[in-house]
């Protein structure tokens, strides 16, 4: 009786520790993205990428996406990641989708030791960078195939056209860095608001330089403004975009005066005409046949392509963390940031990743980006 009394003393005692054990955490992914504004058409299409390639489950532990709408505004986007870092103790957030806004998140993920995955380009140039891990591929990375064709053609003088914030900052000095060794000259600089409706003032100037070719640093919807304006006053010469105009916007939105332009982009871009040897086309063409089934046939665009990879990644490396940290804490987030560097040669929809050094907040080789050109209506690869 004694003994039996025993036992069941000690059954409960376990039971109550089990009970008062606070339950493992789940995985808590922060995403931030234009969901309205300006950039929306770029953030809903990322948003929904990024959804696609996390699962609910990594490692048997359940994991919980909160996602925010940053209104294409850099300081929503700031009160955005403080709630995911403060308030919802994120273990890692993916995003933003403009790099105004990535530049105000960045600030906060890296002070608080949160790894960001930002699909806008961002580097804030000291320590801190050991905590952004930049999906798309940086301007002097991306402008290579720009940069050769230029050569090709034998331009030696180029007008620029961006927008008037970090973005076309970021576009000018990458375009300003190569001009010397490429042997070409940037002869104007011109700008305009994401919000504009007329860039009829910029264009005219622009295109009174008479430059061999032009080089747009904009991105989404908003980019459209710009090459239909320069194509409108009878500019005959290259027109080259960044990597940011990828969406299904620019195409529609552009219509027949953007047929003929170039722009820079990863392999989802011209997947089908990849060789079956490129290991990024069988990842581009599943995600492809993946989102399309979901959203609607013939909706997948670029740019969303970036939000994928980001998933992906960030799925690869939450597996590995959870075999040395538990979710929720300063080690598991930091065991994040660790299994990330030590992913090698991830081929993803646009690039081929690598994120090994600290102090270089890209995975990505000069291989990122392909010369693509729009015909009928399509994005295709650039003789």
């Amino acid at each position: 009786m004694i003994s039996r009394l025993v036992s069941l003393t000690t059954a409960c005692a376990i039971g109550a520790l089990v009970l008062a054990s606070p339950a493992l955490a789940d995985v808590k992914v922060g995403v931030v993205y234009s969901l309205s504004g300006p950039a929306a058409s770029q953030g809903i299409a990322l948003k929904n990428a990024v959804e696609l390639a996390i699962p609910a489950e990594i490692g048997g532990e359940k994991v919980n996406v909160i996602v925010l709408d940053d209104a294409s505004d850099p300081s929503v986007a700031s009160r955005n990641a403080r709630k995911l870092v403060e308030g919802d103790n994120v273990d890692i957030v993916i995003g933003p989708s403009t790099t105004p806004t990535a530049i105000a998140i960045a600030q906060i993920t890296s002070a608080a030791k949160v790894v960001l995955m930002p699909t806008a380009p961002v580097k804030l140039g000291d320590g801190r960078d050991e905590w952004i891990f930049n999906v798309p591929p940086p301007p002097a990375k991306w402008m290579i195939p720009t940069i050769t064709d230029m050569k090709k053609k034998g331009v030696k003088t180029v007008g620029f056209l961006g927008f008037s914030d970090a973005w076309g900052d970021i576009n000018l000095s990458t375009l300003q860095a190569f001009a010397k060794d490429a042997g070409f000259e940037v002869v104007a600089d011109e700008r305009y608001a994401r919000a504009d409706t007329s860039v009829t003032g910029q264009v005219l100037r622009l295109v009174s330089k008479n430059p061999d070719a032009i080089f747009l640093g904009v991105s989404g919807s908003a980019g459209v403004l710009g090459n239909v304006a320069i194509v409108e006053r009878g500019y005959k010469g290259p027109i080259y975009n960044s990597n940011g105009v990828f969406n299904k916007d620019f195409l529609s939105l552009g219509g027949a005066a953007i047929e003929g332009v170039h722009a820079n982009i990863g392999a989802i871009a011209v997947a089908e005409s990849l060789p079956d040897s490129e290991p990024r086309k069988a990842v581009a063409l599943d995600f492809i046949a993946k989102y399309n089934a979901k959203y609607g046939e013939g909706v997948v665009d670029a740019v969303s392509g970036f939000g994928y990879d980001s998933g992906l990644l960030a799925t690869q490396a939450i597996e590995r963390a959870l075999a040395s940290a538990k979710p929720g804490t300063a080690e598991f987030r930091s065991a994040i940031a660790t299994e990330l560097r030590k992913l090698n040669q991830v081929p993803g929809v646009h690039s081929i990743y690598t994120f090994a050094d600290p102090k270089w907040p890209w995975g990505v080789g000069d291989d990122a980006a392909f010369l693509v050109t729009v015909k009928d209506g399509k994005w295709i690869l650039a003789n």
